[in-house]
């Protein structure tokens, strides 16, 4: 521990640079300015934040994923009819649309999130 209790800084001795177009640098100036940072330290409190989350997939890594997952149950259930001789057309019918349903879901908690900014 340092100064009153506070604990000690660890030393910076990486550095990350990269280049960004006029637009998103004037993007990052603006949410930069509403935290009350400057842009190098908001893209390094943002870049740190998302390493802290422990979710190593991006957003459209984990809509893929999700998508992987569904059709995998789908087929689960597929041949599972087929197996036990239930696939029928009803049942068919059925499971397409309890794909659909979870798809949609799916795409409407994605989008919904992405709108929030998450």
């Amino acid at each position: 521990m340092s100064q009153a209790g506070q604990p000690a800084k660890k030393n910076k001795e990486r550095l990350i640079a990269f280049r960004v177009d006029e637009d998103a640098y004037s993007e990052l100036e603006n949410r930069a300015a509403l935290a009350g940072k400057t842009v190098n330290d908001w893209c390094r409190d943002e870049l740190l934040a998302r390493i802290a989350e422990g979710t190593p997939l991006t957003a459209n890594e984990e809509l893929i994923h999700a998508e992987v997952v569904i059709f995998g149950s789908v087929m689960a259930h597929y041949f599972d009819l087929v197996a036990t001789k239930q696939l029928n057309p009803q049942t068919n019918e059925e499971l397409k649309a309890w794909m659909v349903g979870e798809r949609k879901t799916l795409y409407q908690e994605y989008f919904d999130a992405r709108k929030r900014g998450e």
